[in-house]
């Protein structure tokens, strides 16, 4: 009798070692396709705002106006800047085109800057990347929101308002990466490029 349960405490041992071992196998196999599909996944992002229209290769809004189009999953923070710099140079152009002459605080070009001020001044040192290799920029902007969220909560008196400045620029930043955000800023290029042609040649005539 003895025996027998023995050998029956010993192959009941094995099976569930055995069923653990096939458990915990399947689990590590269905991680790897996760990772695999996730990386997959990001591998087949495609680009959004692709402009196939006809702009001047040189002007101060080339940045915007890209024939590769924009994959804000996979862009480097110097890229970023150049479509952000491109976004303000316009702002402020149409706006004085126009004939406006006054400050341009409280307008969307304030807020544009506020997100170009936070590209100029990240301390790379602190970053695990540099500015021309390709991060997710949605993630960045998160992560600037999480960096200020910890500042007011270890130095309330020192850091208050970094947050909501760090929600704000965010906000901001979400704007412009809209596929909807860079066609209509695409159009308001081209028809201001060409606007300012037709009147240098109504100038020279």
């Amino acid at each position: 009798m003895t025996i027998n349960f023995n050998i029956h405490s010993s192959l009941t041992t094995s099976t569930q070692a055995q069923s653990h071992s096939v458990s915990l196998k399947t689990q590590s196999e269905s991680a790897e396709v996760k990772l695999v599909e996730e990386q997959s996944a990001s591998d087949d992002s495609s680009p959004i705002a692709v402009f196939s229209g006809d702009a001047p290769g040189n002007s101060p809004y080339s940045a915007l106006l890209n024939p590769e189009g924009f994959d804000f999953d996979n862009m480097s923070i110097n890229e970023f800047h150049g479509i952000v710099d491109a976004i303000r140079t316009l702002e402020s152009d149409m706006t004085r085109a126009s004939g406006f002459t006054g400050s341009l605080s409280g307008t969307f070009w304030e807020e544009v800057m506020d997100v170009k001020g936070s590209l100029e001044t990240i301390d790379y040192t602190l970053r695990d990347f540099t500015a021309d290799e390709k991060i997710n920029i949605t993630h960045f902007f998160a992560e600037h929101v999480e960096g200020a969220a910890q500042m007011e909560k270890e130095n309330y008196r020192s850091f208050h308002g970094v947050l909501a400045n760090a929600k704000q620029t965010q906000h901001t930043a979400h704007k412009i990466i809209s596929e909807s955000f860079i066609k209509d800023y695409q159009e308001k290029a081209v028809a201001f490029l060409q606007s300012q042609e037709t009147k240098i040649v109504d100038t020279q005539a």
